[in-house]
């Protein structure tokens, strides 16, 4: 889309000039692989992934995992060895596998808000998530990221929510439905690649690729036996860092068929929670995240060039201000972040399709309307639980 540059920044368009063919070729082979997508699930009668995609993200989770052990196990052979160079060897072998482990993430501690801590919160987390049948999380967060997200964290693999203040303040109240919806969702919309055995495993792979990477530059050249050495590691790596390579392709195909297709299916999860309508509002939303970065730096300049400590008084009425600012953004504002989501289009290795593909299959698929509805007076309570914590938000984003 030549015509389209003004719509973007300097930066990225000058970027997106210096692309090499590679990585232009991989940026429109991701479009093309997601609006390929879209259109077959707007005929689709069922959004889940197929059974195909996630037996491929279980045999690479798997896959990954059985190399580290491999390592591991022959590492351990190497100390009953009898050699003692070996059991250098060995060593760095128990190396490697430490750097390749699963992270599990720690569990939910401080800066994180339990039931007692926000029973009215809660309750309409057990409301959304009773209406699509997935866990409540066992503990919220409030950050300063314009977005929210859902992950699992610990040994006991527990689910956790991550509410973005920014985000969450300039939504109305059937658009933060839609939201909890969608992130609920995730744990029913059969995504393989956010369980716990994929999502490591695409860790380890991204570990073993730095790790093979077959080069030796930035490093001073050797004589005799250490020089040939050096030669030879990267020739002796090439083979497994291909491997890691064509594991890396594969995770890609596995993101198409199934990261994206449960991206899809968790919009209609959305959808069904808190109408179409909500979830297309809250898509648009999410699209103008640059322009509100802009009020913020404006914003965060003014208080730098008045050299006043900030009050944490002060935190609040930024939202105060944040939430007048996105009621006067023009309807001509969304439109051209449409088309900026457009021209940007979905990269092959994204998770997330691009944001007028989610809004073009909520439109073309059923029209849902809010099967879970809360008060007025009880996202009031909702919100005077969260204010603590909004209100330092707003004081960290503004300082």
């Amino acid at each position: 889309m030549p015509g389209d540059h003004g719509l973007i920044g300097p930066e990225e368009l000058k970027r997106l000039d210096a692309e090499k063919r590679l990585a232009r070729r991989r940026r429109e082979a991701g479009r093309r692989r997601a609006e390929t997508l879209e259109r077959r699930l707007a005929q689709a009668e069922d959004l889940r992934p197929g059974g195909l995609a996630r037996l491929s993200a279980l045999l690479f989770g798997i896959g990954v995992h059985a190399l580290t052990v491999a390592v591991l196990v022959g590492s351990v052979l190497l100390l009953f060895d009898g050699v003692w160079v070996l059991w250098i060897v060995a060593l760095l072998g128990f190396g490697v596998v430490w750097q390749l482990r699963p992270r599990l993430g720690r569990k939910p501690g401080a800066g994180w808000q339990r039931r007692e801590d926000l029973p009215r919160l809660f309750a309409v987390l057990d409301r959304v998530g009773g209406a699509i049948g997935a866990p409540t999380p066992s503990a919220v967060r409030v950050d300063t990221g314009f977005n929210a997200s859902t992950q699992r964290l610990g040994l006991r693999h527990e689910p956790v929510l991550t509410l973005g203040a920014p985000l969450w303040q300039v939504l109305e109240h059937d658009e933060r439905l839609a939201l909890l919806g969608h992130e609920l969702g995730h744990h029913v919309n059969g995504d393989a690649a956010r369980g716990v055995l994929v999502a490591t495993a695409r860790h380890s792979l991204r570990e073993w690729r730095v790790l093979l990477y077959p080069s030796s530059g930035g490093t001073r050249a050797m004589s005799g036996p250490a020089g040939l050495a050096q030669l030879l590691v990267p020739v002796v790596l090439f083979p497994f860092y291909i491997l890691m390579t064509s594991l890396d392709l594969l995770y890609g195909w596995i993101q198409v068929h199934v990261s994206l297709r449960a991206e899809f299916l968790a919009d209609e999860i959305a959808a069904r929670t808190a109408s179409t309508d909500s979830a297309v509002r809250l898509i648009s939303k999410l699209d103008v995240h640059m322009t509100v970065a802009s009020h913020l730096a404006r914003v965060k300049a003014a208080r730098k060039a008045s050299r006043k400590p900030v009050p944490l008084e002060e935190g609040a009425a930024f939202w105060d201000g944040l939430r007048d600012y996105v009621a006067t953004i023009p309807e001509h504002e969304y439109a051209r972040q449409e088309r900026v989501s457009v021209f940007r289009g979905t990269r092959v290795d994204a998770s997330h399709p691009a944001h007028y593909l989610r809004r073009r299959l909520l439109k073309e698929r059923p029209h849902y309307e809010a099967t879970v509805t809360v008060s007025d007076e009880e996202w009031e309570a909702v919100d005077r639980e969260l204010n603590p914590f909004i209100v330092e938000a707003g004081h960290r984003l503004i300082r």
